[in-house]
């Protein structure tokens, strides 16, 4: 006879989501501590299992907003509603997370263990689609320093990290609920080595394969970052006020300066950050001038960002390339836009935005991503917000890219913990497509990323710095660019058959009331005597 299980209250549910909601964020900057992930969860995924559904929805929901609200704690500074709207958003998705985790509660222990892995990076996977994509606090991000660990993640990218994660907390929970609910221990203890078993097996077997890498032939440039420790106007107290020229001088002055110091040491490229340049070169010759200038002086290829314009007048924030004789030659137009960052959707309609002191104008975003060639080499540039999207750094690699350039203004953080989540991000964009990652912040973090996500040299917050490093130009893309989108999408595929699954039972299991047969009469019985 089985013996009766306990139930938590809706306390004892809430208060463990929040504990896991908690632990997981310190395993990101600014504590850092990434081991806490592989266990963060365990608190969470057990209690489920005794919860009742409104618990279940409710507990999870505050975890999630726990989470996310403590590492995107750094949204205050647009405002405290704003912080409060997107952490309830986002705790939301995990919310329904968990309600669907207390349903496979009743599943098969191999369908609850897999399924619960397969549904948060089901998750994650859909809430990085789209123009309102956000992939800040992927689990697998939170892994960049763990160097032993990475090589997961060029096979399957940051999701694969992610899955690997979730399945030893799940596997680790199953010996605490089984404990919780006095069932069979020993059982939930072989679930868990089997479970812990496979997640080892990705990490570890991925770790075993020796990447290819590049040729020992391989063309090697020598490239420079500078981190000017000046913004251009793109910052959240500029956002409304034109530069003086006495800021406009003094952000040119200082990237001349430095670019000057850098040409010491013979780089073929030197990067500026995002948002450097004043004004559109195309229509303030002053500026193109001095940039130009500064490519031809020094006799480097140049890569510096700021505000374009297209064919309809619209603005764009873009990314310049100057040859080494001063000549502008290529420009890329950004792709994926920050939504009320960078554009209002549906501004009309919107008008107490105004109070969060919104930029007055749109961007529009470029077409399409865009190799620029620098000589012989093929750069892959991406502007702040969308390096954190692996289908876009995918793509780039695809087109050709040899080298992927990240440049950003991350002044609008301040010194909050958002600058080094965001350097986080490129550590995982370098593993996934196999390619040297140079970073270039205007006031921090700058940095360059080895393929294997080792970071060669890194600057400070807020400090003047000169970045510079050999990089191997590599052709030969990471397996990632193939596998980690198909890996994404039957993350997505099957999370939406767990989700169905209930429904297509149900409709099974309801059958049509038998009528009785009908009997037709006989002759003899329908005969009167």
């Amino acid at each position: 006879m089985a013996r009766q299980g306990r139930s938590l209250s809706l306390r004892g549910v809430v208060i463990l989501c929040l504990l896991s909601g908690v632990l997981l964020s310190l395993a990101f900057p600014p504590v850092g501590a990434w081991p806490l992930a592989w266990i963060a969860l365990v608190p969470w995924i057990a209690c489920l299992r005794g919860s009742s559904r409104g618990g279940a929805f409710l507990g999870s929901w505050l975890g999630g907003a726990a989470f996310f609200g403590l590492l995107v704690s750094w949204l205050h500074l647009f405002g405290f509603s704003v912080w409060l709207v997107v952490t309830l958003l986002l705790g939301f998705e995990l919310a329904v997370w968990g309600l669907v985790v207390r349903r496979l509660g009743a599943a098969r222990p191999v369908t609850r263990v897999l399924g619960t892995a397969v549904l948060w990076c089901g998750v994650e996977w859909a809430r990085g689609l789209g123009a309102y994509g956000f992939t800040w606090g992927w689990l697998g991000y939170s892994q960049s320093p763990a160097l032993a660990l990475l090589p997961l993640a060029r096979y399957l990218g940051t999701l694969g990290l992610s899955f690997s994660i979730v399945l030893v907390n799940t596997s680790l929970a199953e010996i605490v609920s089984a404990i919780f609910r006095r069932g069979s221990v020993g059982a939930a203890v072989g679930r868990a080595v089997l479970g812990g078993s496979l997640a080892a097996a990705l990490v570890g077997g991925a770790g075993l394969v020796r990447p290819s890498g590049p040729p020992p032939e391989a063309t090697v440039v020598r490239a420079a970052v500078v981190q000017g420790n000046e913004h251009g106007p793109l910052t959240v107290t500029d956002v409304n006020r034109p530069l003086s020229p006495e800021e406009r001088e003094r952000t040119l002055h200082a990237y001349e300066s430095l670019t000057a110091e850098a040409a010491r040491r013979r780089p073929v490229l030197v990067v500026w950050p995002e948002s450097v340049l004043p004004a559109v070169p195309e229509d303030d010759p002053a500026v193109a001038a001095r940039v130009g200038a500064a490519a031809r002086e020094n006799n480097v290829w140049l890569l510096a960002g700021g505000p374009g314009s297209d064919a309809a007048g619209q603005i764009t924030n873009s990314a310049y390339l100057y040859s080494p004789i001063g000549l502008q030659v290529a420009r890329y137009d950004k792709v994926q836009l920050v939504p009320f960052g960078e554009y209002v959707p549906r501004r009309a309609r919107l008008p107490f935005l105004n109070r969060y002191n919104v930029r007055e104008f749109d961007f529009v975003a470029g077409a399409v991503p865009r190799v620029l060639q620098a000589g012989t080499v093929a750069l892959g540039p991406s502007i702040c917000f969308e390096s954190t999207f692996p289908t876009l750094g995918w793509d780039l690699t695809r087109r050709g890219a040899q080298v992927l350039v990240v440049i950003t203004n991350d002044a609008w953080f301040g010194k909050t913990a958002a600058a080094a989540q965001h350097r986080q991000i490129a550590v995982l964009r370098a593993v996934e497509n196999g390619r040297w990652v140079l970073r270039a912040a205007s006031t921090g973090i700058s940095s360059i990323i080895a393929p294997e996500g080792r970071i060669v040299s890194q600057a400070g917050l807020y400090q003047p710095a000169i970045l510079t490093a050999d990089v191997q130009l590599i052709s030969r893309p990471a397996p990632s660019v193939r596998l980690g989108p198909a890996f994404g999408w039957t993350m997505a595929g099957l999370s939406l058959v767990i989700l169905c699954a209930p429904l297509v039972v149900r409709g099974k299991g309801r059958r049509r009331p038998e009528r009785p047969p009908k009997v037709r009469p006989t002759a003899r019985a329908g005969r009167r005597r």
